[in-house]
């Protein structure tokens, strides 16, 4: 906020021009800051399998869940090369970590006789608190 009194810069035109041009900084939208966090590293299409997303996830041995709800019982846990593969996210409990909380998960596909599972989406990489994943359709 522009607190410091007008009078104190010279009323040429390069102090007025100085005033409008640092109110108009201030004031434009472009540069206010967001309510939410962007999303840095969005999950992306997977190149080797049509219809299936790469996302990025930190940590390793994360807990999937057979339903998208922080107390549904773990059928796996995820990959150790940092990236999780999804069909798309859905609503679902609200898990916590820390001070991470979130009600959006990934639902990965089934393989084999493995059925699909969930996977907070805390553990994407980038996002804030309880924000979709911008790279990733609904369920």
């Amino acid at each position: 906020m522009l607190t410091v009194p007008l009078s104190r810069f010279r009323a040429g035109t390069k102090g007025v021009a100085a005033v409008a041009l640092a109110a108009g900084l201030l004031l434009s939208p472009a540069l206010a800051s967001s309510a939410q966090a962007a999303d840095s590293a969005p999950c992306t299409p997977d190149p080797d399998y049509r219809g299936m997303f790469r996302c990025p996830i930190w940590g390793s041995n994360v807990n999937l869940r057979s339903a998208p709800d922080p107390q549904a019982p773990v059928i796996a846990t995820s990959p150790t090369d940092g990236f999780l593969r999804v069909q798309c996210q859905v609503k679902g409990g609200r898990a916590t970590y820390g001070a991470y909380w979130h009600t959006w998960w990934v639902k990965t596909p089934a393989v084999g006789m493995a059925p699909s599972a969930y996977m907070s989406e805390i553990f994407l990489v980038g996002g804030g608190n309880d924000e979709r994943d911008s790279g990733l359709p609904n369920c």
